[in-house]
C-alpha cells in the first residue's frame, strides 16, 4: 500500500468516525459509561468518545481504528510487517487529523445539506407553477373539421399518338 493512500484513508476513517459520533456518539458513549463505571453518566452531559474529551480519550479510538485498519491490510495481502507498522503510524496521524478537521464538516455539512434542500424545494415551487402557467390547448372538435373533398382523377387519354402530335405540331 502506498504512503499516501494510508495516508488518505487514516484521513477518511477519521472523519467518518466523527461524523458517526456526532450523530450516536452520545448514546453509545452513555452505554459504554455506565458499563465500565459504578457510578452512571449524569445527565445533560456532552460527552462522546471524540467531542469534548482530551488528546488522550482520543488516542484510544484512534488506535483501534487503525490497528482494525491495519490489520484488514496485512490481511489482504501485504507480507511485510514493517512496512505494514509504518503505515500504520502514517494511518494514526491522520486518523487523529481527521478527529481534529471531522467537527468543522460535521458542522457545515448539515447547513450545507439543508441549503440544498431548500434550493431544490424552490426549483420545485417553480416546476409546479410554470406547469400550471402553461398556455390552455386548443382542442378541435370533430365536428368542426373540414372533410376534404375526394380528388376527382383526370381521365386518361389512351391515344398516345395525339400527344405526339401536339408536340411536332410546336
Amino acid at each position: 500500500m502506498d504512503t499516501l493512500l494510508s495516508l488518505i484513508i487514516g484521513l477518511v476513517l477519521g472523519i467518518s468516525f466523527v461524523l458517526w459520533d456526532h450523530k450516536k456518539g452520545l448514546k453509545w458513549h452513555k452505554r459504554w459509561f455506565d458499563l465500565t463505571h459504578k457510578e452512571r453518566l449524569p445527565e445533560g452531559t456532552d460527552l462522546t468518545f471524540i467531542r469534548n474529551q482530551p488528546f488522550s480519550k482520543r488516542l484510544v479510538p484512534a488506535i483501534l481504528i487503525t490497528g482494525v485498519f491495519m490489520y484488514i491490510t496485512w490481511w489482504l495481502g501485504n507480507l511485510n510487517p514493517l512496512i505494514t507498522m509504518l503505515h500504520g503510524a502514517i494511518a494514526l496521524i491522520a486518523v487523529l487529523i481527521g478527529f481534529y478537521v471531522g467537527p468543522f464538516i460535521a458542522k457545515k455539512l448539515p447547513q450545507g445539506l439543508a441549503k440544498a434542500n431548500e434550493t431544490l424545494k424552490k426549483i420545485d415551487a417553480l416546476e409546479a407553477d410554470l406547469g400550471a402557467k402553461e398556455a390552455p390547448k386548443k382542442v378541435i372538435e370533430p365536428e368542426k373539421l373540414d372533410k376534404p373533398e375526394p380528388k376527382q382523377e383526370k381521365k386518361k387519354d389512351d391515344d398516345w399518338r395525339k400527344g405526339v402530335q401536339d408536340f411536332l405540331d410546336r
